[in-house]
């Protein structure tokens, strides 16, 4: 299904159950002032392109005028000019990435889409925005996941997995919510005089998905912590490099005959400290996936081991 056959489908939904809120959504703008916006931001997914040639945002009411609801689930859609107006204003707002190094900000660019940046990235195209100031984004960096839509929150960045795998997938997911009755993000719909509104889930019996087990990794040793504020210009550093060359070979000899990439790491500097944790991104077969090196203390002597996607690691 494309996004428009999407967007079609769920309009009509909308202009059966909630008239009002189907009648707030403006029209297109041209394709000069689409292309504008695209100009002032970052260059954009053909899916994004598609997306803002179906709808121009939605009607936001202010003073005594009457509600007319929300198209998606807590999130109001935003016109072009919302568009660049949070994109800019986002990527002024920086978050804490201190304890990632100086360099996290290219490194979390060249990740592929779906990936945690703990920061706004040029890469994230909002489309959608909460009272709060949490937005929901397409994330246009490369990889598999490329055209992802994940929440990005005003106070915790992008700490969670994306919401769909596209933006076809979120529109028709918010439909099949809406003619169903069931709840999507928490939040159940409701019609009340031809608006649409999304209600909290007070089930009583939520389904619960339970976690992976945590990956157990023995050690010989116990694991440690730093924080890379306290190195001093004369501290004992393990050499990175030589640390990288090893992941990837245990990458490797886990994956004979894959396609490896990548092999960054969260922090720009080490102590040769025993028990010291480096976590390692590589891309296998264009796969994100996570390595955790543990520092031995011996020269430039790590632990690696490979976490599997969504586990959790203990020692």
């Amino acid at each position: 299904m494309t996004l428009t056959d999407a967007w079609l489908r769920y309009m009509e939904v909308l202009r059966q159950k909630a008239p009002i809120t189907a009648g707030a959504v403006h029209s297109p703008r041209t394709l000069s002032e689409r292309e504008d916006a695209e100009q002032a931001t970052a260059p954009w997914t053909a899916e994004i392109r598609e997306f803002f040639s179906l709808h121009d945002g939605e009607k936001r009411p202010t003073g005594g005028e009457d509600f007319v609801g929300s198209v998606f689930p807590g999130f109001d859609l935003l016109c072009l000019d919302e568009v660049v107006a949070r994109h800019r204003d986002s990527r002024e707002h920086l978050h804490d990435t201190e304890d990632f190094g100086e360099d996290w900000g290219s490194i979390a660019r060249q990740q592929p889409a779906g990936e945690i940046a703990h920061m706004f990235l040029s890469e994230y195209i909002p489309f959608a925005e909460h009272g709060c100031g949490d937005l929901l984004c397409v994330d246009t960096r490369g990889g598999q996941r490329q055209g992802c839509v994940r929440e990005f929150g005003a106070e915790g960045a992008d700490e969670c997995d994306p919401e769909s795998g596209s933006l076809a997938e979120y529109v028709d997911s918010v439909r099949i919510s809406v003619e169903s009755g069931i709840e999507h993000s928490g939040l159940l719909p409701t019609i009340e005089d031809g608006a649409l509104v999304w209600d909290i889930d007070f089930s009583d019996n939520p389904v619960q998905v339970p976690e992976p087990e945590p990956i157990v990794i023995r050690l010989p040793f116990a694991v440690t912590s730093f924080q890379p504020s306290q190195i001093g210009p004369d501290d004992d550093l393990i050499d990175l490099d030589v640390v990288r060359r090893t992941v990837i070979d245990t990458a490797r000899s886990l994956h004979p005959g894959s396609v490896i990439e990548g092999g960054e790491s969260v922090f720009r500097r080490v102590p040769r400290q025993q028990g010291v944790a480096i976590s390692w991104f590589l891309g296998i077969d264009r796969q994100a996936v996570t390595f955790v090196a543990v520092v031995t203390g011996i020269g430039d002597e790590v632990i690696v081991h490979e976490l599997p996607e969504g586990g959790r690691r203990g020692f």
